[in-house]
């Protein structure tokens, strides 16, 4: 179950990926707001599109520490598991602040098959953002935000895109709406450590690949 927050602005994504500030990313979070967050729900804190551009920031907690989670985001492996559509990735570059990707995603007749490479710029376990370098869309950026707390991880995902040709609204929020939390939750669910829980089986039910048996 997700929960509306007070819209961010457009402008204000751009910025929060733009440069680091003193500005805490959760600080808007309350008390309440966190409860849910450990009951397994999420925070669609921003979520706008039209026919030429869509964006989305959702925030959601794992019992995980960010470690394990930084890992699985950029391990093309996983990557299979928690992307839909994804069919080719590749990590062409990397060290320990940048790394270049190239991905192919195909999600079928309703969405023209994207290929872009992308570079990703890391404070390791902190922030990551990414910018698409080469590619058939006009924009694709994004970051990841964590902050440790004590029983987990508090986890920010924001996106930008813009496609080259104008795409009907209705199916780029469908596609914001169902794959943002739904990758989330997979991730959620491949980084859960313990049990086999109810809520565990319920968010690897979201993953869009195969789950590896190990």
């Amino acid at each position: 179950m997700s929960m509306r927050f007070p819209v961010f602005v457009l402008l204000f994504l751009a910025w929060s990926m733009t440069g680091r500030t003193d500005f805490e990313l959760f600080d808007h979070l309350a008390e309440a707001d966190l409860e849910r967050l450990r009951l397994g729900e999420w925070i669609v804190e921003s979520e706008s599109s039209t026919d030429h551009w869509a964006t989305a920031s959702v925030v959601i907690f794992m019992p995980a520490p960010p470690e394990r989670i930084w890992n699985t985001i950029i391990n093309c492996r996983d990557a299979f598991v928690f992307v839909d559509g994804l069919e080719y990735c590749e990590v062409l570059e990397e060290r320990g602040d940048f790394a270049l990707t190239r991905q192919i995603v195909d999600k079928g007749w309703t969405v023209p098959q994207l290929e872009f490479t992308f570079e990703t710029k890391r404070e390791p376990y902190h922030h990551m953002e990414f910018d698409m370098v080469e590619g058939n869309m006009k924009v694709m950026r994004g970051s990841w935000d964590f902050k440790l707390l004590e029983d987990g991880t508090l986890v920010r995902y924001t996106l930008i895109l813009q496609p080259l040709f104008p795409a009907p609204r209705w199916l780029v929020r469908r596609n914001m709406k169902r794959d943002l939390p739904g990758m989330l939750r997979c991730i959620r669910g491949l980084v859960a450590d313990g049990p086999l829980t109810a809520s565990v089986i319920q968010d690897r039910q979201q993953c869009p690949g195969e789950l590896s048996e190990s």
